[in-house]
């Protein structure tokens, strides 16, 4: 079964032990309909404004040569991860800051997904993602999962958090295609929050009937903050996939991804698949192309 909108998966590579991780996370997903890889690695020169002209060219004379080693590097790490599946996995070096360049790559070759490792953090930064990530996150309009350990078996059981809105219907229906295809059972869990909207007053009713023709779903109600249930939940039994659906909202004529979102990524003990709603572009300002991180 070939689960549409999956055909191309995209794959960003730093050369860390969580590039590995995703990378064999996406060899996971692929399996499903045998989905093509892009690995990309990003690499960016820009020389500072004081360098003489020949200094200058004598760092793209470097870096052009950089170039040619990180497409060695990036070939041999995709071996290293995936062993015999690497042979069908396509690398891409590009020439950009590493977020700049997994978008315009995923708009480029029509990628279905984004798979990406994230760091996860201690302390104080235990709150933040990697500056990448969060703008992959908030930015692609195509769903994007974050890694942060191994991936330890195939996908059988899916969590995905529903409300009655749109994205959770979109992030329902691409749970049950997954679950569908990999063999593997959805909990559809509901979080009431004591000062949240009105809660679904049946969930049972409210998953169509065409979704759960296609895999095995279940219903599983909650009270309490959403983002904490969804953790708990999370942790409590060994799923394989969180599927989230993420809307966005303004702040200052920009975009920004939601507390409950942000802090499932951050927190979840499994691979989190998250679908973003995307805003309509009549109503939406435009936002200027930037390299910044």
């Amino acid at each position: 079964m070939r689960l549409a909108g999956f055909e191309t998966i995209l794959c960003p590579v730093d050369f860390s032990e969580l590039s590995g991780h995703a990378l064999r996370q996406a060899a996971l997903l692929a399996a499903c309909g045998h989905a093509k890889i892009i690995a990309a690695h990003a690499i960016w020169f820009e020389a500072p404004a004081y360098f003489t002209e020949g200094q200058v060219e004598n760092l793209k004379r470097e870096f052009s040569n950089s170039i040619a080693e990180a497409e060695r590097a990036l070939a041999a790490f995709v071996r290293s991860a995936l062993g015999d599946r690497a042979a069908a996995v396509e690398t891409r070096v590009v020439e950009a800051m590493a977020a700049d360049a997994i978008l315009k790559l995923a708009a480029e070759v029509h990628a279905g997904a984004i798979v990406m490792g994230t760091h996860g953090r201690t302390g104080y930064n235990r709150w933040m993602l990697g500056s990448v990530a969060e703008r992959v996150l908030r930015d692609s309009p195509v769903p994007v999962v974050t890694v942060r350990s191994q991936p330890e078996r195939p996908i059988r059981h899916i969590l995905c958090p529903v409300s009655d809105t749109d994205v959770s219907r979109q992030a329902l229906s691409v749970a049950a295609g997954l679950a569908g295809c990999f063999g593997a059972t959805v909990t559809a869990l509901h979080v009431i929050e004591p000062h949240g909207a009105n809660p679904m007053p049946d969930l049972c009713a409210w998953i169509p009937a065409e979704e759960r023709a296609r895999c095995n779903i279940r219903e599983l109600v909650r009270h309490g903050d959403a983002a904490a249930e969804i953790v708990q939940a999370a942790s409590e039994e060994p799923y394989d996939l969180l599927v989230l659906g993420a809307p966005h909202r303004k702040f200052f004529g920009g975009l920004v991804l939601g507390t409950t979102t942000l802090r499932a990524v951050r927190h979840a003990p499994c691979p989190v698949l998250t679908v973003s709603e995307r805003p309509d572009p009549r109503t939406t300002p435009a936002q200027p192309f930037s390299r910044s991180e």
